[in-house]
């Protein structure tokens, strides 16, 4: 049974919607709306609140699935990740990329490591038929998408874990449209990547594991689902025109690690709390609970990110560069020290 306050979110989310607060325009999803039942330009009734309630909190993510598959639709749902994070162009559209310095505490083989890790964020041109960025970028084929790029370099010891995973949401309705990761532990290399296929996801891997050399299998995702590893910008895309708020999602765990990975997606629940400087977001999964720590206004940078796995990162530096012209001797000195890269502290 919906409470009080969750009839009152499917009111807003109806309102919202009739006002056009969705991924592809607001007529067709007043079409979905009025084929189960809601009228226009009305809010919902009681009774049709009630029949709501009578149908439990699956109905949410049961029209969206209906929505998506017969309409086409990508359907909002209450308190959830937008897109309209992503499609700022006057943040992402400027030729630059998001690069944010950390020092981090990285638990590798059961103990935190000192290290330092490094998250760069920038729009660029995708073909979603080869999954690559292309060479020439005006091409009409394409659409674009935000990158995140997570590298970790974590000394073990005499020898060091060098990884890096990217994520590729596409700008116009915030879908992950492929993951990838390269792992170097000093014992071997491994390669593992995800391309998204409708509803399912292509999930290859190669790896110096016994049994898990190479494969290909096919992932079925949740409507509401989302990796781990997307969370140090998902967390950023939450609509955060209330100062708090809560809901759930389908989490599958972290794939920063050598071996082949066995994807299941489970229950996961978000929320979060504004104050007058910082936003603070807790997601409770099925490993424990990670809290991020973000600024209270755009682009709402994540300072601080405490991980169900003890891992702690604290930002240093945000810098706004086009960081692949600064490749020369010193130029890493050069641009910490320019005040005009600088996100303010």
């Amino acid at each position: 049974m919906f409470a009080a306050d969750s009839m009152l979110d499917v009111r807003r989310w109806t309102l919202d919607v009739q006002a056009g607060m969705t991924l592809n325009g607001g007529s067709s999803t007043q079409r979905a709306l009025r084929a189960v039942g809601f009228s226009e330009p009305e809010a919902p009734s009681n009774a049709q609140l009630r029949k709501f309630s009578r149908a439990g909190r699956s109905i949410l993510k049961t029209t969206a699935a209906v929505a998506t598959a017969v309409l086409g639709l990508s359907v909002k749902v209450p308190a959830q990740f937008t897109p309209a994070f992503l499609q700022n162009s006057s943040y992402w559209g400027d030729g630059k990329a998001e690069f944010d310095f950390y020092d981090a505490q990285i638990v590798r083989e059961g103990q935190p490591r000192p290290c330092e890790v490094l998250h760069i964020l920038v729009r660029e041109p995708f073909d979603p038929k080869q999954s690559v960025k292309p060479d020439d970028g005006k091409r009409p084929d394409l659409i674009n998408v935000i990158k995140l790029n997570q590298i970790l370099h974590v000394p073990i010891g005499i020898y060091v874990y060098q990884q890096m995973h990217s994520n590729f949401w596409q700008i116009d309705n915030g879908l992950l449209v492929k993951w990838s990761l390269t792992s170097n532990d000093s014992c071997g290399n491994a390669f593992k990547e995800a391309r998204r296929l409708s509803g399912e996801l292509a999930y290859d891997f190669h790896t110096y594991w016994d049994g898990m050399a190479d494969g290909r299998e096919n992932v079925p995702v949740p409507t509401n689902g989302f990796f781990y590893d997307e969370l140090p910008l998902r967390v950023r895309t939450i609509d955060f025109s209330k100062p708090n708020g809560e809901f759930e999602v389908e989490l599958a765990p972290t794939t920063i690690h050598s071996k082949k990975d066995r994807i299941m997606f489970k229950p996961a629940k978000i929320s979060f709390k504004a104050s007058e400087r910082t936003i603070e977001v807790d997601v409770r999964h099925d490993a424990g609970t990670d809290h991020f720590v973000l600024d209270h206004e755009f682009p709402f940078l994540l300072r601080e990110w405490n991980a169900a796995d003890s891992s702690h990162l604290k930002m240093k530096n945000s810098l706004k560069i086009d960081y692949w012209n600064y490749n020369k001797p010193g130029d890493r000195e050069r641009a910490l020290k320019d005040p005009m890269l600088r996100h303010p502290e």
